[in-house]
């Protein structure tokens, strides 16, 4: 499935994990697998209880009263010692890790030497883990997130009264660029924990607004204080995910640019250099801009690791001043390619599962050897593609 979380009061690793009960994680198998961490006595307690007049679920581990003070090789040991699935265990090494780096630079010391005692608490290292598991067995492919809100006011902690967020959470957003929800009331306190923020940080593919195209389930996990004129709970909407037979998903990014001073004769070569830079496609369409200036619309559709090289192609090779660029999620058709033996020669096939077509460059080459029209080129090949038997070997795209 999908998710989209709406952190509108903030977030914490027992909101999270409550949430994803509530859509539909098994309690007996959760606490099963966090019983196989070394931790000693613990409950999880899991009730049906009311924030702001609407029910969701609470959850919250009750553990004894401890002491101890862990490093980040400590509890990756743990981790790493349990019975819990490698998925789960990799996961929730990283969001320890990154705790660790953001705790570790608002210190001024080591990652490896910083001793948690909020985040290193066995409640917490439940919470994590839990988290873990909950993506993992909830099967969640991909993850957005509406812009946390971080809360307000001063929070008391092992250090003393610290303005919120707290440095941790500070540092987690200010490294991975997470926009934040601005809060209104100045009395509200602490909204995100350290907890919370990994997991935003950790799992979140995108920022913004809820993406999804339906709605199949919703979860609210609660806070545990009562907050006025707030809901404190934490939303998450899911969606099941198109059957993988038929469709892939993938993330690309949209490159665009409005150019109204560029020779017309150059537009071919930067095309060029565009595709031979990496670029998935590239569409122009006409435009009127201001004064009434006819123009072009200039899209490129890009990988994440070809953005950037295809902004500075299309900023070195116009007359464009600037670029925008737009984060897409891509649902496309499962293809595969063939080269495929016919009475005129070998050509290069693509096939979906209703379709089955020659590429064009092969048609082309097709009809000059002929003296063939191409209407009548693809015209030929499309019966004899319809009559020959579906190739054995595929090389999916």
């Amino acid at each position: 499935m999908r998710i989209h979380m709406d952190p509108v009061s903030g977030i914490a690793g027992d909101m999270f994990v409550a949430a994803c009960l509530d859509l539909g994680l098994d309690q007996e198998e959760l606490s099963n697998a966090l019983a196989t961490l070394n931790l000693g006595p613990w409950q999880l307690e899991v009730t049906r209880q009311r924030r702001g007049g609407l029910p969701g679920t609470h959850v919250a581990f009750r553990v004894p009263t401890e002491h101890v003070h862990r490093h980040l090789p400590d509890i990756l040991a743990l981790i790493h010692q349990s019975q819990l699935p490698e998925p789960v265990k990799q996961s929730a090494g990283n969001l320890f890790s990154l705790l660790a780096e953001a705790e570790g630079h608002v210190h001024g010391i080591d990652p490896n030497h910083c001793h948690f005692h909020e985040i290193g608490a066995m409640d917490a290292i439940l919470d994590i883990c839990a988290a873990a598991y909950a993506v993992w067995r909830l099967e969640i492919s991909g993850i957005t997130s509406a812009p946390p809100c971080v809360g307000s006011g001063t929070v008391r902690c092992e250090h003393g009264l610290m303005p919120v967020p707290v440095p941790a959470v500070a540092e987690l957003f200010r490294r991975h660029g997470v926009p934040i929800h601005p809060e209104m009331d100045p009395n509200t306190g602490e909204l995100v924990t350290p907890t919370g923020a990994a997991i935003l940080v950790h799992f979140t593919q995108r920022f913004g607004p809820c993406p999804l195209t339906g709605i199949d389930q919703v979860g609210l996990g609660l806070g545990t204080r009562e907050i006025p004129h707030r809901t404190n709970g934490l939303r998450i909407l899911s969606q099941r995910d198109v059957p993988k037979n038929n469709f892939q998903e993938d993330r690309v990014n949209l490159i665009s640019t409005h150019i109204d001073d560029m020779n017309p004769e150059w537009y071919g070569l930067l095309w060029d250099r565009l595709f031979a830079a990496g670029a998935l496609d590239v569409a122009l369409s006409p435009i009127t801009m201001k004064k009434g200036r006819p123009a072009v619309r200039l899209e490129i559709v890009a990988s994440p690791e070809t953005t950037k090289s295809l902004a500075h192609v299309l900023l070195n090779q116009s007359t464009s001043l600037g670029v925008r660029i737009q984060p897409c999620d891509r649902i496309i058709k499962t293809r595969s390619e063939h080269r495929i033996d016919t009475p005129w020669g070998e050509l290069r096939t693509k096939r979906t599962e209703h379709l089955h077509k020659a590429e064009y460059d092969d048609l082309l080459q097709l009809a000059t050897k002929m003296n063939w029209s191409l209407p009548e080129t693809a015209a030929k090949v499309a019966v004899y593609l319809d009559h020959s038997p579906a190739p054995n070997t595929d090389e999916t795209s």
